[in-house]
């Protein structure tokens, strides 16, 4: 029970912090996009990477060490983050690891996920990552192609340098996907992989060929993650207080100059990264741990900051929706209006960019 209760409090903090950003911070911001997309992208860019502070201060609360080794993640690099899918809650300990990997340097990452289309669609949470600018895909990869090279420049065409992650092996390590994945190594000649799933590379191969055509592609990054202790393999054993002690992160930063250029060869590239990943896993099972130094946990002061802040804004929301008509009104009137965008649209950002182009042509 008691495990359950920290479980429970664990994700109401989390979920509850995203929906006070929603309708407190975000929601405000929605006049800026009319007079000035430019705008509207720092400050919704600013207010995710403070609120990445949140889940980050609440894994060191709850009593889990995130260990990052390897290099340093510069958030001023155009970059392509690559990384293996253990299980659906990898992200929820990723954002403690930017966190980390990201310091010394003062600015804040401003990394974005490629994901399943179908997240857009979760109240709070996918709502807010639309507003972020994430991109998602649907796994038909003539509509993806469209839609990431529209959301890639636009990226270009603001300047903005950012960090995008994407989840190469497609989906989270389970018995089912560990069996797709043995088979298609059967078929297809290849090793069969024990800690991870051979890569899916069409649509790494077309981010790193779009960005080098734009010399927009300072760096890609190679993320490994690793459970010593404890894998949560869903959100429902984060409810449950089913938390690990310890989250390993391993960086290796390859520059743009080292990464090929043409179709087939970053393809065979990511592979075998891959190849090699599975060796550090393996090795990873033997000694829990990633090799090379660990890097020095980051000052707990901006964490303590961001725990009273999100904490509070939480509370008022929570009492606001009971108390004020006024706020329910709100509340209601924005949800909404995303949930109109999710089932009518393709969702907050590809309107975000329409508009976009069509106030250049204006101003």
């Amino acid at each position: 029970m008691r495990a359950l209760l920290r479980g429970a409090l664990y994700c109401a903090l989390w979920y509850g912090s995203i929906v006070a950003g929603f309708l407190f911070i975000a929601c405000p911001l929605l006049p800026v996009l009319l007079l000035s997309p430019i705008r509207f992208r720092k400050c919704a860019d600013l207010l995710f990477s403070c609120w990445e502070l949140y889940p980050t201060g609440l894994l060191e609360l709850f009593g889990v060490k995130i260990l990052v080794s390897g290099d340093h993640i510069s958030p001023y690099e155009s970059a392509i983050l690559v990384m293996n899918h253990r299980t659906r809650v990898d992200w929820n300990f990723l954002w403690a690891a930017m966190y980390q990997a990201c310091m010394p340097e003062v600015a804040a990452h401003k990394l974005k996920f490629i994901l399943k289309d179908p997240i857009r669609h979760i109240p709070g949470p996918g709502w807010v990552m639309q507003m972020n600018g994430f991109l998602y895909i649907t796994r038909h990869w003539e509509e993806d192609r469209g839609r990431l090279s529209n959301s890639l420049d636009y990226l270009v065409a603001l300047g903005r340098r950012c960090q995008l992650l994407i989840f190469p092996e497609g989906t989270d390590l389970t018995p089912n996907s560990k069996e797709k994945s043995d088979n298609y190594a059967a078929k297809h000649g290849l090793p069969k992989y024990h800690y991870t799933l051979h890569p899916k590379t069409t649509g790494f191969s077309y981010l790193a060929r779009h960005l080098h055509q734009a010399q927009y592609l300072d760096a890609v990054y190679d993320l490994t993650i690793a459970y010593p202790d404890y894998v949560p393999q869903s959100e429902v054993d984060l409810v449950r207080g089913k938390l690990p002690k310890e989250v390993h992160f391993h960086v290796k930063r390859i520059p743009a100059t080292d990464v090929p250029t043409d179709d087939l060869m970053l393809r065979q590239w990511l592979e075998k990264r891959w190849h090699q990943k599975e060796t550090i896993l393996q090795e990873f099972s033997k000694g829990k741990a990633f090799p090379g130094k660990v890097w020095p946990m980051a000052s707990s002061l901006p964490l303590r900051a961001a725990i009273g802040f999100w904490s509070l804004l939480t509370g008022a929301t929570v009492l606001l929706l009971v108390i004020s008509p006024l706020f329910q009104l709100w509340a209601l009137v924005h949800s909404a209006l995303f949930v109109a965008l999710s089932l009518f649209s393709t969702g907050f950002n590809q309107i975000e960019m329409g508009w976009y182009w069509r106030w250049k042509t204006q101003s």
